[in-house]
C-alpha cells in the first residue's frame, strides 16, 4: 500500500546526516528518499538535487529559490521544512514526510468524487493556493499526484517548479515545466508567464478530473488547446459546474482568484454541514476513509533503529511525529451528519472564512 521501495543499488544512504532508508520517487528536479535523523522526531521526505541538469549553475540557483519559498510556505495545507543544503553538491532538502495516499490513487480505485467530496477537495485546495499566493509564491503544477489525503484534511506537495510572483530572472529557458493536462494557455505558451491565475487553472483542471475521471483537455492535443478548443466539462456535477467553468477561463483576468474560490467552495460546503478538516473523519466515502486509516496505520519502516531526541524509539510509531490511527473516533459507516454538525461546522467554517478577511 505504501510508497516506500527499498533503496537501488545506485542510491545514497545518506544525505545532510539523514539516513536514507527508502525510495520513494523521483522526477525532472531530482529523487526523493525516506530518511531520518537522530535530532528530529519523525519521517522525511529528503530531495536530491540529481537533475541531468545538476552541475548548471542556473539550476543550483533554482533549487536554492525552491528551498527559500519552502521556508516561507508552511502551512494548514503544505509540509514543514526540517533542513536544507543548498550549497551541497549535489543539495538537496528534507520536509516532514506525509504519510497519507495521493488523491490520484483514491479515484483510479474508487472512481470519482460526488458532490459533497468534490466541494470538500476544492475548498481545500483553494485554501491552500490562497495560503501560498498570499506568500507571493506559485505552485505551478498542482496535479493529482500532489495532492496528499490525511485523516484530518489535505497536503499540497511537491513545489519543485514553484516561482515567486515577482519573478528571480532564473527560469531564462523557454523549456517548458509542469503537467500539460492541467496547465492553462499562458503557461504552456511560456512558464515564465504562469501567474497566480494560472495555479487556478489547475485547480478547476483537478475538480474536472476528480468528478468525471479524465481531464478537460484530454481528447485534444495542445496547439488545438491554444487555437482555443474549449475544455470539456461533460459530465461535471451541476453544482460545481459555473466555478469550475470560470476557473478554466482562457482569459485570466476571467478566472477568480484563490481566495474567492476559497469563500464560494466554503459556503457550499456548509450546506453540508462537515469539516474542512477535523479528526472525526473526511466527507469521504466510507471505503476511501477505511483506506486513508489503513495506509496512516501502516507502519514506517527502520524507526526502530533511529534515536530521536527523546532517546531511541521503541515502537514503529515512536518519534513519528504523527497521531496514531484514529480509526476509533471515525464517522460510522455510512453515518449522515447530524443537526449538531450543522450548528457546529457552519459556525467554524465561517469563523474559517471570515478570517481571510473580505
Amino acid at each position: 500500500m505504501a510508497p516506500w521501495q527499498p533503496l537501488r543499488g545506485s542510491d545514497p544512504t545518506e544525505c545532510g546526516g539523514f539516513r536514507l532508508t527508502h525510495f520513494l520517487g523521483e522526477g525532472g528536479f531530482g529523487t526523493v528518499f525516506l530518511g531520518f535523523r537522530p535530532d528530529i522526531a519523525g519521517a522525511a521526505a529528503v530531495k536530491i538535487f540529481m537533475s541531468e541538469y545538476g552541475n548548471s549553475d542556473i539550476w543550483r540557483q533554482r533549487f536554492r529559490r525552491e528551498i527559500k519559498l519552502i521556508e516561507k510556505m508552511a502551512g494548514v495545507h503544505t509540509a514543514d521544512l526540517f533542513d536544507s543544503g543548498g550549497h551541497d553538491s549535489p543539495p538537496w532538502l528534507a520536509m516532514r514526510y506525509v504519510h497519507a495516499p495521493p488523491l490520484h490513487r483514491l479515484v483510479h480505485q474508487y472512481g470519482a468524487f460526488d458532490v459533497l467530496p468534490a466541494w470538500w477537495l476544492a475548498t481545500g485546495l483553494a485554501e491552500a493556493l490562497a495560503e501560498i499566493h498570499a506568500k507571493g509564491i506559485l505552485h505551478r503544477d498542482l496535479k493529482p499526484q500532489n495532492i496528499l489525503v490525511e485523516q484530518t484534511g489535505l497536503k499540497i506537495i511537491d513545489f519543485g517548479i514553484s516561482r515567486s510572483v515577482t519573478g528571480d530572472g532564473i527560469t531564462a529557458e523557454p523549456k517548458f515545466f509542469g503537467s500539460d493536462q492541467y496547465c492553462a494557455n499562458e503557461h504552456l505558451l511560456d512558464p515564465r508567464a504562469a501567474t497566480e491565475k494560472s495555479d487556478v487553472f489547475a485547480l478547476g483542471a483537478v475538480l474536472v478530473w476528480v468528478t468525471t475521471g479524465r481531464t478537460p483537455f484530454q481528447d485534444c492535443t495542445v496547439m488545438e488547446r491554444l487555437k482555443g478548443m474549449p475544455p470539456d466539462l461533460d459530465g461535471v456535477p451541476e453544482p460545481l459546474y459555473e466555478l469550475v467553468e470560470s476557473c478554466l477561463a482562457n482569459d485570466p483576468k476571467y478566472r477568480p482568484t484563490a481566495l474567492t474560490v476559497f469563500r464560494t467552495a466554503l459556503d457550499h460546503l456548509t450546506d453540508f454541514a462537515v469539516p474542512l478538516a477535523s479528526s472525526a473523519g473526511l466527507p469521504l466515502p466510507a471505503e476511501i476513509r477505511d483506506y486513508v486509516e489503513d495506509w496512516a496505520a501502516e507502519p514506517i519502516p527502520a524507526l526502530a533503529l533511529v534515536t530521536t531526541g527523546g532517546g531511541s524509539s521503541t515502537g514503529s510509531e515512536v518519534g513519528t511525529g504523527m497521531p496514531r490511527s484514529t480509526r476509533g473516533d471515525s464517522l460510522p459507516k455510512g453515518a449522515d451528519f447530524s443537526t449538531d454538525w450543522v450548528t457546529r461546522w457552519h459556525d467554524a467554517a465561517r469563523r474559517r472564512r471570515d478570517s481571510y478577511g473580505r
